[in-house]
């Protein structure tokens, strides 16, 4: 089906997000030249993707979505933000959903039936406002795109989900349901016992904390915690990503903590250098 007409069908069905939100009757889907964008009220959301890629292939192995929010004065706005605009649960469960699907169907119109994933977020105030059942909404929506949650990586806060029995919960009902997890900002001095809770949870790659690149960069006295964290990721089984490679010297770095994934902007300068 054209996406003309599927981004007619689902602002037809905005109730199928969540007929509970009030968001539902404020937002809209755009699809025009090729382009597919968001209307939530006043605010216009505009996704994007960035590749990740494969240090051993050196291909693009999957691929990230992001979003631009402006408002009606054309200002920019963190994504996060969105989130904290309404205290309402219900509405809450209608963004995150609303958002992931925009950023399906913006991987639709780029890469059409790829099989590199698409990685989307799961915010944590979405998974606690939803009691059981965790993403058999998305995955009903996903099929009308014509996708299966194989193809969409779901990104969680790798601390909550060590720390939260609720979000533990919402891993496993994620995993059995076939969509990839991600924990993000998994720390460093994981233990061993904590990277096997992830890996029985679902979780299959795995980020490091903000904080861990820009000690690499500082100075190697930190090259033993996080080489260590590398491995121990490693030897649970997981796929270890370093995002936001953006400086010179970053792949050097990471040559040396041997992830599977690296994605920014030195990256794909690299990767396009190679292909000339």
């Amino acid at each position: 089906m054209p996406l003309t007409q599927v981004t007619h069908y689902l602002n037809e069905h905005l109730d199928a997000f969540n007929p509970n939100a009030s968001l539902r009757h404020h937002g809209a889907f755009h699809w025009e030249r090729g382009r597919i964008w968001g209307k939530l009220s006043n605010l216009t959301l505009y996704p994007s993707q960035q590749p990740i890629f494969s240090l051993e292939r050196l291909d693009i192995a999957a691929w990230e979505a992001g979003v631009e929010i402006r408002d009606q004065h054309d200002v920019p706005h963190p994504s996060d933000w969105l989130y904290f605009l309404s205290w309402n649960q219900e509405d809450v469960v209608f963004l995150d959903r609303f958002l992931r699907v925009l950023h399906a169907l913006n991987h639709l119109a780029l890469n059409g039936a790829s099989t590199k994933p698409l990685i989307v977020d799961v915010h944590w105030r979405h998974i606690q406002a939803v009691e059981v059942s965790h993403g058999s909404v998305f995955e009903s929506l996903l099929t009308q795109l014509g996708l299966h949650p194989s193809q969409v990586v779901l990104r969680l806060d790798g601390s909550v989900v060590l720390e939260e029995e609720h979000a533990q919960a919402a891993a496993h009902s994620f995993h059995q349901r076939g969509y990839p997890l991600l924990a993000q900002a998994v720390p460093l001095g994981t233990t061993a016992n904590e990277w096997q809770r992830l890996k029985l949870n679902g979780i299959r790659w795995v980020t490091p904390p903000p904080d861990a690149l820009p000690l690499a960069r500082k100075s190697r006295e930190h090259f033993p915690r996080l080489t260590e964290w590398s491995k121990d990721a490693r030897l649970a089984g997981l796929k270890v990503w370093w995002p936001k490679l953006d400086r010179p010297g970053d792949l050097g770095i990471m040559t040396q903590l041997e992830p599977m994934l690296v994605s920014g902007l030195l990256m794909e300068k690299s990767i396009e250098l190679s292909q000339v």
